[in-house]
């Protein structure tokens, strides 16, 4: 009888092992002491690089050796990192060129070929390393095709995919993996949500040594379509019922689209009551075609409190305070109270005062919002707000109040409007320490108070990829203002304005720049004040942080040089009026570009540069805009010389700058050199003033520009 079962291993020196244990011990004392491994080698393996002084690729036609190596991530030494030397690691080099390979393949080169053919030492030090590429022929897709797909149209499907005939055929199918995720985004957006895709790629080689070519063919498997069972809300404690369910874009009963369940997500974050919201799919009938919808928030805390005091050399005592609810009632909608108010004691017409000769400052705001009303797509804003400002220069104290009535609404998930009721009245009270010559004055004067009552649009088209930080996409605004007419008040006039935002992502940092035009007209009873028609708070200036660099703030365009109209000004202008200030223009241009930069080793704590050129004027009038004066370059010379510059001449900038990063957005100091500075000569309180614009201009602000 045989039997079998699992056999005992024995290791050979078992079956003998006395006299092998004796002639061991007889040999032990001749044999030569090895040196001790050392621990250090094992761990130092993997850890030896080499200063790296340059990578030479010979051979690559289709792609420049910048975009190689950066594929590859061997860093050369650059003026960007001047404290840090460039080094590699030997080991890791292959591992480099077969990502530069890999490159290749999946961009049509299926039979490319890559090594390092040398590696050399330069004169410094460095090593070199020489890489030979030998491209190969490219394959293209000769043919697409899908199979399966019903009853999802074939150009449909196409128009979701990258790689379509005449595009680079990928060697490897993971390559594709963009293209798969479009298609199955598709499909389940036509309610396909059990979709799967299947690509398969045929390398075909051509006639007459032609080179090679694919076809390539998705196999789609739609599975089951399914509807919207039930809809359940969860998480939404504070909120009611209604006020989530009103921004679902989906319904029981419905086909079930992810698209819109997606549109859904989007419009519960953007009401600002929810930190998180997840939609899943569960109960998933695959026979009866159901899927049920949970909706669960994760709501935010809805009030909030801001207190605040401060002091300083103007307003000696200052007290901020705010409260405000996100959410009153569990319906969504907004209030908020904020105040500002300070005793302030500043000179008056050169004069010091006395603390208890101070005058009390205030502004307060109250707002109520109502982001859907009636549940429908139209808000409504309601703002109301009152102040009191101290001018010293001027000798007075403004008082103003007003209110703006509007709506907001969404056109598409890109394009936003909004649309108001305006109405502002400013008051001038001469101010008790005043000169009594001043008061004459004022009295002289007579400055009414004055109203505007405006109508104002503006549509906002953002295509940016980041609100606060975008490296790529466009932003536009469209504004315009309709001013008295059937509406009343002082002042009738048509204001507009069009800005253009662009950002490049470039190699290193980010290209930004913009474009912004406006223009202002007079009508009915302003039509004969001419330019003056439009009231100082609402004309164009230009020049600061924000506009022109290089400038100082709202300096550029025409001069103020009467006293007359200075006083006017002065009684009647929300805005505080610098000595020999602009007059500001009914017409606006503007032209920047800003390169953005990485600071080398310190931008891990938040630093970065910029680079800018920028340009930008306002004028008076239509006709003062001339082509000579967008010449390049002029000197502040005598206002009459030909070749001086002029007040309607464009002015242009360059400078730099630098960037911290915040919470709150970048803090910028940004330092600007005007290229057409100029000269102006004016009578000012009797004084004969020659200013020249300075060589340099600092700026200080928060946010980027544009």
């Amino acid at each position: 009888m045989t039997t079998t079962g699992r056999r005992r291993f024995v290791p050979p020196f078992r079956a003998c092992a006395a006299p092998r244990l004796v002639a061991l011990a007889l040999l032990l004392p001749l044999l030569p002491v090895a040196p001790g491994a050392r621990a250090d080698d094992e761990l130092d393996f993997g850890l030896e690089s080499h200063r790296l002084s340059r990578v030479e690729l010979t051979g690559n036609v289709t792609f420049p050796s910048s975009e190689l190596k950066r594929i590859m991530r061997l860093q050369e030494g650059s003026w960007l990192r001047p404290l840090r030397t460039a080094r590699y690691q030997p080991h890791l080099v292959e591992t480099q060129v077969r990502l530069l390979r890999n490159f290749y393949r999946n961009r049509g080169f299926h039979d490319v070929s890559a090594r390092v053919d040398s590696i050399t030492i330069d004169r410094d030090g460095g090593d070199i390393l020489h890489l030979a590429v030998n491209e190969g022929r490219r394959t293209y897709i000769r043919k697409l095709t899908f199979v399966g797909h019903e009853p999802v149209s074939e150009g449909r499907l196409r128009g979701a995919v990258a790689l379509r005939e005449g595009s680079p055929a990928p060697a490897d199918l993971n390559a594709l993996g963009g293209d798969i995720y479009s298609l199955r985004e598709l499909l389940r957006d036509e309610t396909f949500l059990d979709a799967a895709v299947y690509p398969q790629m045929d390398r075909v080689e051509l006639e007459g040594d032609a080179g090679y070519a694919a076809d390539l063919s998705y196999r789609v498997v739609t599975g089951r379509s399914y509807r919207i069972g039930s809809l359940e809300l969860s998480g939404n404690d504070l909120t009611i019922d209604r006020l989530v369910r009103r921004e679902l874009e989906v319904a029981p009963g419905d086909p079930l689209r992810w698209g819109r369940v997606e549109d859904t997500r989007r419009n519960l974050l953007g009401t600002s009551l929810y930190r998180d919201v997840n939609i899943s799919a569960v109960n998933v009938d695959t026979i009866a075609g159901t899927a049920d919808l949970t909706v669960h928030v994760v709501e935010r805390r809805p009030a909030y409190y801001e207190l605040g005091i401060g002091v300083g050399s103007l307003e000696r005592v200052r007290l901020l305070a705010a409260w405000g609810h996100n959410n009153l009632w569990g319906t969504g909608r907004r209030v908020q109270v904020r105040g500002r108010g300070s005793w302030n004691v500043e000179d008056v017409v050169g004069s010091p005062i006395s603390f208890d000769q101070g005058q009390i400052n205030y502004r307060g705001e109250v707002a109520y919002v109502n982001p859907r009303l009636r549940d429908g797509r139209y808000s409504l804003d309601t703002t109301l707000f009152l102040s009191r400002e101290t001018r010293g220069e001027s000798g007075l104290n403004m008082f103003g109040w007003g209110a703006n009535v509007g709506t907001f609404w969404r056109s598409s998930r890109s394009v936003t409007n909004n649309v108001s009721f305006g109405y502002k009245v400013t008051e001038p009270e001469i101010h008790p320490q005043a000169p009594e010559d001043w008061q004459e004055r004022f009295n002289e004067v007579n400055p009414s108070i004055s109203r505007v009552r405006s109508l104002n649009w503006a549509m906002y088209l953002d295509h940016r990829n980041d609100l606060f930080q975008p490296t790529s996409g466009t932003y536009a605004i469209l504004t315009a203002q309709l001013a008295g007419g059937l509406l009343g008040g002082d002042y009738h006039f048509l204001k507009w304005t069009a800005a253009w935002h662009d950002y490049f992502q470039l190699p290193v940092g980010t290209l930004a720049v913009r474009v912004k035009a406006g223009g202002t007209r007079t009508y009915g009873a302003s039509v004969d004040q001419g330019p003056d028609g439009v009231p100082y708070d609402d004309r164009f200036f230009a020049g600061g942080a924000s506009t022109v660099r290089g400038y100082a703030n709202n300096s550029l365009g025409p001069q103020v040089t009467d006293q007359d109209e200075l006083d006017y000004l002065n009684y009647t202008s929300d805005v505080l009026l610098p000595d020999n200030p602009a007059r500001g223009g009914n017409y606006l241009l503007l032209t920047n570009a800003e390169w953005r930069l990485p600071l080398p080793v310190l931008q891990k704590w938040g630093l970065a540069t910029v680079v800018f050129v920028e340009g930008g004027n306002v004028w008076a009038e239509l006709r003062d805009l001339q082509l000579r004066g967008f010449r390049l370059r002029s000197e502040p010379g005598f206002p009459t010389d030909a070749g001086s510059t002029k007040d309607w001449d464009y002015r242009y900038s360059v400078g730099t700058g630098i960037r911290f990063d915040t919470p709150f957005g970048p803090v910028r100091i940004d330092v600007g050199f005007p290229l057409k500075r100029v000269r102006y000569l004016s009578d000012y309180l009797g004084d004969e003033v020659d200013y020249r614009d300075p060589s340099a201009v600092w700026h200080f602000s928060v946010g980027y520009p544009f």
